[in-house]
């Protein structure tokens, strides 16, 4: 996607996704790369795509899990497991955005017609 000019500023693919699920860049720049990844990812893959320490790779990727955007899946291996990290199906991620967006913009339309009237 292009950016959209509203006058006094463009607003990126990376701005609807931010203003929508209200991340900081580091959060989003681990969304997406989930998005990015066909299968899932390790949390050591994560770190090292992302280049951000295990510390706040794992925190982030609790945010994301709570807000519903990820999930997780658990890996048995010879000793042990790991969690596998998959996102959120990217239609219905589409689908949110959407919506907020078309919410906003009626917001917008009431506004100037009550400014209108006034």
């Amino acid at each position: 996607m292009g950016k959209l000019d509203f006058r006094c500023k463009r607003v990126t693919l990376q701005d609807l996704v931010q203003c929508n699920y209200n991340l900081n860049d580091s959060e989003y720049l681990i969304f997406s790369q989930m998005m990015k990844s066909s299968g899932g990812l390790s949390v050591k893959e994560i770190v090292d795509k992302v280049q951000k320490d295990r510390t706040t790779v794992q925190k982030i990727l609790s945010k994301l899990l709570k807000m519903g955007l990820l999930m997780k899946r658990q890996v048995n291996l010879d000793r042990g497991f790991m969690f596998v990290y998959f996102s959120k199906n990217k239609a219905e991620i589409i689908d949110d955005i959407d919506l907020n967006v078309n919410e906003y913009f009626e917001l917008i339309k009431k506004s100037l017609d009550e400014w209108k009237s006034n």
